[in-house]
């Protein structure tokens, strides 16, 4: 009988949409080879990417997740078959929210809806080689995802600023974390929502907006968090696309929260604030430009306050919410990480100081995820895995869990024998991971694999397969 995990997933389910820009390998200049990325993601990996405005764009979503962990393992795989999609087109896939080189314009891909675009909006449309992440939340019906939005609305600058990702405009400093941010905000319909009282003065809105010809469709109205006009989901479409998986399942997690807790909010009656469309642009903008190391408007008490001390008051109102979801581990994890490394803009600049710009790339591409980063512990054992050292195993991947490993990587590839005792000390230390919000992954020999597969410890524990070798036979 093939096991299943004994923690129980709870809250609603979420997914996430990731932009992505193919460049020049060594220049790092946007190149518009989308279709060739999007045939050969298709033909070779399996992987249906989605097009986007301009031909150097690509998109990927995760599937419908029940949890933050099953978000960071799609994500994680989801880029790295684009990296090895896009190597396989001769350009590169960077995670950055806008072209840190060459030109912003692009060639808009050949759709009708996207010419009818760039018919309407000119260069407006052109220049739009920006790359964001929309996280979706599910919720029961339209009126209530109205109300949901007027909660997450006030969160809107805090949440840009955690994965603010774009310092960079044409090689230089732009000056801005989120550049990106600054460049969206020339569309009519974007930026922090108004406050609607209902369902319907939200319909009432995209109507005039869709009369007066600034929204060309209802899939155009463009505002920070919005009722998905395709899902029954709140959608917040603030962020930049994050510098690393970390941070993107951070950004999930938090949204995730923000709506049960709003849903929640709504059912007993609690209104939201209806903190004035003005006061959250000029917060947003302030957050844009410091990123989560800066200062923002705080909405509610009209002070400007360090947007780290921000994140602080979010999280202590979310953890019984996050902890209920299961996603505390991984937020605490995504936290940590943040305040080592300073979000993606302050990794951008350490990278690229000099003009150094393979370090850039080599900081902010998809391909990155083949190579071992800082902070993973590898765990080797040798032939064997049984009762008499199953132990060993688990107290070193204790160990280094305790040490501060941002990753925990178990070598299994040279082990023949896996027995049962092996399983149950894999069991302990995915639990153990899941305690300190560090991922736990597996690589082993396909004779291993197939007992990992057996036990379903394969679907709890991202695995990959080395290929066996044979030495040659004398004779």
């Amino acid at each position: 009988m093939r096991r299943t995990s004994s923690t129980a997933p709870c809250g609603p389910t979420v997914g996430v949409e990731e932009e992505f820009l193919l460049v020049d390998p060594v220049t790092g200049v946007a190149v518009n080879r989308a279709a060739e990325v999007v045939a050969i993601a298709r033909e070779v990996f399996g992987l249906e990417l989605e097009h986007e405005l301009t031909g150097a764009q690509v998109e990927t979503k995760t599937s419908v997740c029940r949890d933050a962990e099953r978000v960071r393992r799609e994500l994680r795989e989801l880029r790295v078959s684009v990296a090895r999609a896009a190597g396989e087109a001769g350009c590169r896939a960077i995670a950055t929210g806008a072209p840190p080189l060459g030109d912003m314009a692009g060639e808009i891909t050949d759709d009708l809806r996207y010419r009818r675009i760039a018919r309407e909006f000119g260069a407006l449309a052109a220049q739009q080689l920006i790359c964001g992440c929309h996280v979706h939340v599910a919720v029961p019906d339209r009126e209530t995802a109205v109300q949901v939005c007027n909660h997450v609305r006030l969160w809107l600058p805090l949440l840009g600023a955690i994965t603010a990702n774009s310092p960079f405009s044409r090689g230089a400093d732009t000056g801005f974390a989120s550049w990106r941010s600054l460049v969206w905000s020339r569309w009519p319909v974007s930026g922090p929502p108004p406050f609607f009282a209902s369902w319907q003065h939200y319909q009432d809105t995209c109507a005039t907006v869709l009369d007066a010809g600034t929204a060309l469709d209802p899939a155009m109205i463009y505002w920070d968090v919005r009722p998905s006009a395709a899902w029954p989901t709140v959608e917040v479409r603030v962020a930049d696309v994050a510098a690393s998986v970390d941070d993107a399942v951070l950004l999930a997690a938090l949204v995730r929260a923000l709506v049960t807790k709003a849903s929640a909010d709504v059912e007993r009656g609690v209104e939201a604030v209806p903190v004035p469309v003005e006061t959250l642009r000029q917060s947003c903008w302030r957050a844009a430009r410091d990123g989560l190391s800066g200062h923002a408007l705080d909405v509610l008490s009209g002070q400007l306050l360090p947007l780290r001390h921000q994140l602080d008051v979010l999280l202590g109102q979310l953890k019984p919410v996050l902890a209920a979801n299961g996603d505390l581990p991984l937020v605490r994890r995504g936290v940590r990480l943040l305040d080592r490394h300073g979000c993606g803009a302050d990794r951008q600049r350490r990278a690229f100081r000099d003009g150094e710009t393979q370090a850039l790339l080599d900081l902010i591409g998809l391909d990155a995820g083949d190579h071992p980063a800082r902070g993973v512990v590898e765990v080797k054992m040798g032939s064997e895995v049984d009762m008499s050292n199953s132990d060993e195993l688990e107290r070193r991947c204790a160990e280094a869990l305790e040490a501060g490993a941002e990753e925990v990587v178990l070598d299994l590839s040279e082990v023949a024998f896996f027995g049962s005792s092996g399983i149950t000390a894999l069991d302990r230390i995915r639990a153990h991971g899941l305690e300190w919000g560090v991922p736990i992954s597996l690589v082993a020999s396909a004779t291993v694999a197939r007992m990992l597969h057996a036990t379903a410890m394969d679907s709890l524990l991202p695995l990959r397969v080395r290929p066996e070798t044979h030495l040659p036979t004398a004779g």
